[in-house]
């Protein structure tokens, strides 16, 4: 018999019977639980579940959600129910530095990401023949234009191709609040976010004059904070003071890398709970 495979999640305040509650109402619709990962989090009282689960096709999802609410009102939960037959649509935004696309691109082809990219969207022309190796459409958006007027495009094309998730593979443009306000959750970017203090142009240079020990990245979800937006993961490595400026750029760059396609994978895994300004990653 033919099995389709879905991911249950959810979250809401703590409480006793919850998962004896939802792998009840499952067994009573012919969904039969595979995995089940838990995590209460007894500081601010917030209980998270994620549930993989089969049932047999044809799945009729509408009467699934039905009855599935009832338990979700019991216990005042928010939820989220993925099809993992059904791959997310994941739009690319980058400038003119390429080394996160390319990671990207080769690990999408590679199928070690599982999703689809149907554009690579960018603020400069460079990176046009990269994505067309990998015959995937690259659209170039001036921000002479103006922000605004440029937002407006981007946000055109992400509804055209039915997008799910957008991924800043270093897109040196600050997104306005409306547009993150939109896609609440659903901007993933990669910031330097080991090297504190250096904002700006150039900040492995200015970790290199500062003496660092350490650099990282970190890979978070995009909002009006600019880079203080929910942490998905982190990296780091030692750096050796025999390092040059060109060396700490090197080992940067592949710290974010690492870094974003791991996030990336994090969340078409439906591995991440948000709440309010932190995530909680359950795998």
């Amino acid at each position: 018999m033919a099995m389709s495979k879905y991911v249950l999640k959810t979250s809401c305040p703590d409480a006793k019977g919850i998962i004896a509650a939802v792998t009840s109402m499952m067994a009573k619709n012919d969904a039969n639980v595979l995995d089940l990962i838990q995590h209460t989090a007894s500081d601010i009282g917030i209980f998270m579940l994620k549930t993989l689960f089969e049932t047999p096709n044809p799945f009729d999802r509408e009467s699934f959600e039905k009855a599935f609410r009832i338990t979700a009102d019991r216990f005042k939960m928010s939820w989220e129910l993925h099809d993992t037959n059904r791959n997310e649509r994941v739009a690319i935004l980058v400038s003119k530095t390429n080394h996160c696309l390319w990671e990207l691109l080769l690990k999408h082809q590679d199928g070690e990401i599982d999703c689809e990219i149907p554009l690579v969207i960018s603020n400069h022309p460079h990176n046009r023949g990269v994505t067309e190796q990998f015959k995937i459409p690259f659209h170039h958006i001036d921000y002479k234009l103006g922000k605004t007027a440029a937002e407006e495009r981007i946000q055109q094309l992400l509804i055209d191709h039915e997008i799910n998730l957008v991924t800043m593979a270093r897109f040196m443009q600050i997104l306005s609040p409306e547009f993150t306000g939109r896609w609440k959750n659903k901007v993933i970017n990669i910031h330097h976010g080991f090297l504190p203090s250096f904002t700006g142009a150039k900040p492995y240079h200015q970790a290199w004059h500062k003496g660092v020990k350490i650099i990282g990245a970190t890979a978070h979800f995009a909002n009006e904070l600019l880079d203080l937006g929910p942490i998905i993961a982190q990296e780091v490595i030692p750096v050796s003071d025999l390092s040059s400026i060109n060396h700490l750029v090197q080992i940067g760059k592949d710290v974010e890398r690492r870094t974003l396609v791991h996030a990336l994978k994090l969340y078409l895994s439906h591995s991440i709970f948000v709440y309010k300004n932190r995530t909680f990653i359950l795998r």
